[in-house]
């Protein structure tokens, strides 16, 4: 593998200055890949061009990338679907009106939390539907679109990171699995990552974070500049009770069967509850060896398909009705599937670059023992903030972590939860990050002002963690 030295880590740092200065993340995306495709070509600009042009269309070799490509499009044409047939209406109706449950910006932030908690299976699905459920609710009661993100993302990514049954524990069992072959370590992979989710102290302070942060109403830096702004137009009456609903909502349809919840959970619980049924299948009556591109793209289309029968079977939507909604549905996700286009092609980039491994060799070997779990968690921090990816961070450091931990003698679970931490951090704080430009999108946030706001939470949350695993290496 050619050694590219420095400008390894060049193309993370343009894209991520850029993403934070100029606040247009597909054009900080677009300069960040040139650089590195023009590095790769020796420093030739306009190999580099040509890298860049030819790496977009190469993104589609992968069928993983596709299938989640395909996902983002499908899942648009799902949600357009439910609102325009009063299913997310009906549902805030049912939350406020009926139920009563819902009656305050605390009650709102809380249902995020927990609609994201409760679909673990997969993260992209999880932020989407907590994103639909919460969103006008959210407008309702002046919560913030920065504030909402924040809440959805951060439980979302907290909860994935540390539920083994779904395909990050998947991952996970499975790097754990190569060291117990390897003869490195002994015992069941599924024994060793329960004790070691444990350690992922970044996922379970985040959560602990955003409860108090919801429950005291407590907010500092970015992030209470963006809900102050937000209230001031709240009160002020920019937004109000009449523009609660995007423009999508302006066009639900009059019929009888409208306005029904069950135009909301059909369509969305079929897509979720297939998941965990695609895993099985494709895993071979194995849930953990599944794929979960494969499972997501099985899903959106049953979904579609049980969404079918049901709109049509009720005589809401005709055919011609039906697949015009869909395809407007599709058209609204250009945008999002543009960025993640990209941002999978940052990924190969990096993976290219060998951007992960150059940060892991550059800084091995030069702490005491004391230091070794913080080691793994600020290295697995920084690659991750710098490629945009956990899983891939997982590959490079959760081998890296356990060997670590063997040449110091310290617990290998202690390493796995470090490198586990600092691997979603990078998710929580990445501009390039896959779930944080979901998270954006489904609750109509600006993405760098996400990010921007977003930040200063996760490094606060960061520092603690780092302090206790230091605690930890040292009175070990």
């Amino acid at each position: 593998m050619h050694d590219y030295g420095i400008w390894t880590i060049i193309t993370p740092i343009v894209t991520i200055l850029l993403a934070i200065l100029t606040r247009q993340v597909m054009l900080s995306l677009m300069l960040g890949i040139f650089v590195g495709f023009t590095v790769i070509n020796d420093h030739n600009i306009l190999l580099g061009v040509k890298g860049t042009v030819d790496g977009i269309i190469d993104t589609f070799s992968s069928a993983g990338n596709t299938r989640t490509i395909v996902f983002m499009v499908m899942i648009g044409g799902l949600m357009r679907l439910v609102v325009v047939t009063g299913g997310v209406r009906a549902l805030v109706q049912l939350l406020t009106n009926k139920t009563n449950l819902i009656k305050n910006r605390v009650t709102t932030q809380l249902l995020a939390i927990l609609i994201t908690s409760l679909i673990f299976i997969e993260s992209s699905i999880n932020q989407l539907v907590a994103g639909a459920s919460t969103k006008n609710l959210a407008r309702q009661y002046g919560v913030a679109p920065e504030k909402m993100s924040y809440i959805i993302q951060t439980a979302c990514v907290s909860v994935c990171s540390s539920a083994v049954i779904n395909g990050w524990g998947a991952v996970i069992m499975g790097l754990i699995g190569v060291q117990i072959s390897q003869g490195l370590i002994t015992g069941e992979p599924f024994d060793i990552l329960i004790k070691s989710i444990g350690y992922n102290l970044m996922a379970w302070l985040s959560l602990a974070t955003i409860l108090f942060y919801v429950l005291t109403n407590i907010s500092w830096g970015p992030m209470k500049k963006a809900e102050v702004k937000y209230q001031e137009s709240f009160v002020a009456g920019n937004i109000t009770l009449s523009s609660q609903h995007n423009a999508d909502e302006d066009d639900i349809i009059e019929h009888p069967h409208a306005y029904s919840v069950l135009n909301f959970f059909i369509p969305i619980l079929s897509t979720v509850l297939m998941v965990p049924i695609a895993l099985y299948i494709t895993g071979d009556g194995d849930f953990t060896k599944g794929s979960g591109s494969t499972s997501v793209y099985w899903g959106v289309m049953f979904g579609t398909a049980v969404s079918f029968c049901w709109f049509i079977g009720r005589r809401l939507l005709n055919i011609d009705n039906f697949f015009k909604e869909l395809f407007i549905g599709y058209a609204n996700m250009l945008k999002i599937s543009s960025i993640m286009i990209l941002a999978f092609l940052m990924g190969n980039v990096s993976a290219e670059l060998n951007t992960g491994a150059y940060i892991a060799e550059v800084t091995q070997g030069v702490m005491a023992p004391g230091f070794s779990i913080g080691f793994i968690f600020i290295i697995s921090a920084i690659m991750s903030l710098a490629t945009g990816t956990s899983w891939g961070t997982f590959a490079i450091m959760i081998p890296i972590g356990v060997q670590l931990g063997l040449s110091v003698g310290m617990p290998v679970e202690y390493m796995i939860g470090a490198a586990i931490s600092g691997s979603i951090f990078g998710d929580m704080t990445s501009p390039i990050s896959a779930d944080a430009i979901v998270a954006s999108m489904a609750t109509d946030c600006d993405h760098i002002e996400h990010i921007r706001t977003q930040m200063p939470y996760a490094l606060v949350t960061a520092s603690i963690v780092l302090t206790i695993y230091l605690y930890l290496g040292f009175t070990y």
